[in-house]
C-alpha cells in the first residue's frame, strides 16, 4: 500500500502540467501513488498524462468527461489506497521534500491532519514576485486544544485550502467526506473534515507554490460573480455549523468567525461596485440586500477582531450607507487596478497573513 495517494485534477493546463507532475514524481518520499484525473480537457493535457504514465508505474491516469475538479477529486478518493491523501492543483508545484516532511510530521505525532504554510506567486512588472504565508510550528495534541484556537487560522485561508494539508485517508472514507459540486468546494470539504480531527500539526514549511496570477493575466482575481453574497453566506453557514458541532462558542472564536465573515462581505461589496455588467440601480439593490440581511447585522455586532484598516472599510456597512459602500468599494478597486503591488501587499497582510 502506498503511504500517500497524491490526487491531481486536470483541465486545460498543458502549459503548466509537466512542472506540476514532475514536482510530485521528484519527491524524496517515493512511496506514493499519483492519480492524474483528466477531466475531459480539450487541450493536450490528457496526452501529457499518458506519456508520464508510461515512464512511471506509480501514476494512475483516469480520463473522464468534464464535470469539474470536485468530481475528479472524488473519483480519486474512491480509488486511493494510501494511508494519507494529498491534493495538488495541476498548475502549481511543490518542492522536493514537502511530502516527506509532511509524512514524518503525521507519523511522529500520530496526527489526523498536517497543515503547512505556502508561497503565493504573482506576475508583476515583467517578473514573478513571491509572498509567503507562514504559520508557526504547533502541535495540537488534543481535540479541544485545536478547537479553541482554530479561529486563528481561518482568516488567512489556511483552513480552507486543500493542497497545504496531508489528510488521513481513513477519516475521509469512514465519514464519507467528499468535495461538493459548488463554488469553492475545498472550503466545504475542509469544514467537514475538521469535525473529526483530534491531533493536528501546524508546520511553518512553505513548499507549495500557488500561482495567483501569471503573465498575461490580471494581478489579482476579482470574481465578478453577481451571486457572490449568497456563496459567501453559504460558506459562513458551514463555518457556524462546524462550531456548533464542536460546541465551541467562546468569545474569541465567535468574534473571529464574525470578523472573517464581515471582511468577506466587504469584498462582495467591492466586487459589486467594480462590476461593469451590473447596472447602478442593481448595485444599490444588491448592497441593500447585504446590509439588511439579519446575519450581516448580527456579525457586525460581533466582529471585534477586525484590523484597523478593515474597521475603516466596514464603517459604511455599520451605518448602512449604500453610497459610502459604493465609494469605498471603488477606491479599493482603483488601487487594485492602478497600484497592483500595493494592493497585493495590503491584501496579503490583512487577509492571508497568519494572526
Amino acid at each position: 500500500m502506498a503511504k500517500i495517494s497524491v490526487v491531481m485534477p486536470i483541465y486545460k493546463v498543458e502549459k503548466y502540467l509537466a512542472k506540476a507532475i514532475e514536482s510530485v514524481l521528484n519527491q524524496t518520499h517515493k512511496e506514493i501513488e499519483v492519480f492524474l484525473i483528466d477531466d475531459g480537457s480539450p487541450d493536450n493535457s490528457g496526452t501529457i498524462c499518458d506519456d508520464y504514465a508510461k515512464k512511471d508505474n506509480r501514476i494512475i491516469v483516469i480520463h473522464k468527461q468534464n464535470e469539474g475538479a470536485p468530481a475528479a477529486r472524488n473519483i480519486a478518493i474512491d480509488k486511493s489506497n494510501g494511508k494519507y491523501i494529498y491534493f495538488i492543483d495541476s498548475d502549481d508545484w511543490i518542492e522536493s521534500t514537502m511530502l516527506e516532511k509532511m509524512h514524518n510530521l503525521a507519523e511522529n505525532n500520530t496526527a489526523d491532519l498536517v497543515v503547512t504554510g505556502f508561497c503565493m506567486e504573482y506576475y508583476e512588472k515583467g517578473k514573478y514576485v513571491q509572498y509567503q504565508n507562514i504559520i508557526k510550528d504547533r502541535v495540537y495534541s488534543s481535540q479541544q486544544d485545536f478547537r479553541k484556537e482554530a479561529y486563528k487560522y481561518l482568516n488567512n485561508s489556511i483552513l480552507s485550502l486543500p493542497w497545504n494539508k496531508l489528510y488521513l485517508s481513513k477519516t475521509i472514507k469512514e465519514h464519507k467526506i467528499r468535495f461538493p459540486n459548488k463554488k469553492w468546494d475545498d472550503h466545504h470539504f475542509n469544514m467537514e473534515y475538521l469535525k473529526y480531527v483530534n491531533k493536528v500539526v501546524m508546520s511553518d514549511i512553505t513548499m507549495y507554490h500557488w500561482y495567483r496570477s501569471r503573465e498575461g493575466s490580471e494581478t489579482m482575481i476579482n470574481y465578478q460573480d453577481p451571486n457572490m453574497f449568497e456563496i459567501r453566506k453559504d460558506h459562513f453557514e458551514h463555518i457556524k455549523e462546524l462550531y456548533r458541532y464542536w460546541n465551541q462558542s467562546d468569545s474569541d472564536s465567535v468574534n473571529s468567525i464574525n470578523s472573517y465573515y464581515i471582511g468577506r462581505l466587504f469584498q462582495c461589496i467591492q466586487e459589486i461596485s467594480d462590476n461593469k455588467e451590473i447596472k447602478h440601480k442593481d448595485k444599490i439593490k444588491k448592497i441593500r440586500q447585504i446590509l439588511n440581511d439579519k446575519e450581516t447585522n448580527e456579525s457586525l455586532k460581533n466582529c471585534n477582531k477586525l484590523s484597523f484598516k478593515f474597521k475603516i472599510l466596514v464603517l459604511p456597512m455599520k451605518v448602512k450607507s449604500i453610497s459610502m459602500c459604493l465609494f469605498f468599494g471603488k477606491i479599493v478597486s482603483y488601487i487594485r487596478r492602478f497600484f497592483p503591488s500595493l494592493f497585493i501587499k495590503i491584501k496579503e497582510k490583512e487577509v492571508h497573513s497568519a494572526k
